[in-house]
């Protein structure tokens, strides 16, 4: 008698304890989705499926760092999505929007899309920013100046293309408060200097 109330006992706190670890469990997987860099595939051939420009999510708060902005379905659960952004060409002052966003102050955006990227070589990238940002193409981050700070240039960063396609991008961007710019430059292959991405070349 004695033997099988153990048993049940036993089996109880074993019971409990499982459930506790699957509780603590998902409570951690939020904070790991937001570290995770973008997934993708080159496209090359066939890309009728996609649409211009970069899709995007609005996220308003007041960020300090990149790190703090979330990704994936975080960034979606907390923001909201907006129009596709089709050029990185954007500087607006203290009572202006930034983008599309309809928010002149703590704002952050999650792009994602592809980058059409012809020509074989390497490709050299540069951001005009005013706040943090970090861009990723093909899972590998590109450049980051990832804190609060007034409007300037990007380390630059290279990407060695093997063959043309479209490649994945992401872009976490956000403006804190003040003015804001966002201008993405590139020198692709046999180019002599640094020009604005054109139109062209952002899908979704």
């Amino acid at each position: 008698m004695k033997t099988t109330k153990n048993r049940a006992g036993r089996k109880a706190i074993q019971i409990m304890i499982a459930v506790v670890l699957l509780v603590l469990s998902g409570c951690t997987a939020p904070m790991q989705e937001t570290q995770q860099s973008p997934a993708g595939t080159i496209i090359k051939g066939d890309a009728s499926q996609l649409q211009p420009g970069l899709s995007v999510v609005y996220i308003f708060k007041k960020y300090r760092n990149v790190d703090q902005v979330p990704t994936g379905k975080a960034a979606l659960r907390m923001g909201r999505r907006g129009e596709p952004v089709t050029m990185l060409d954007h500087q607006s002052g203290k009572e202006e929007f930034v983008f599309a966003s309809g928010r002149s102050q703590g704002v952050a955006m999650v792009m994602d899309g592809f980058l059409n990227l012809e020509k074989e070589g390497t490709y050299r990238w540069q951001a005009l920013a005013n706040d943090g940002i970090r861009m990723f193409i093909n899972n590998t981050m590109i450049f980051e100046d990832p804190k609060v700070h007034p409007d300037r240039l990007t380390p630059t960063g290279t990407l060695d293309v093997a063959g043309g396609g479209h490649y994945p991008v992401q872009i976490i961007y956000f403006q804190r408060k003040g003015t804001a710019a966002l201008k993405l430059y590139w020198q692709p292959p046999g180019a002599e200097q640094f020009s604005l991405v054109p139109a062209e070349v952002y899908w979704h």
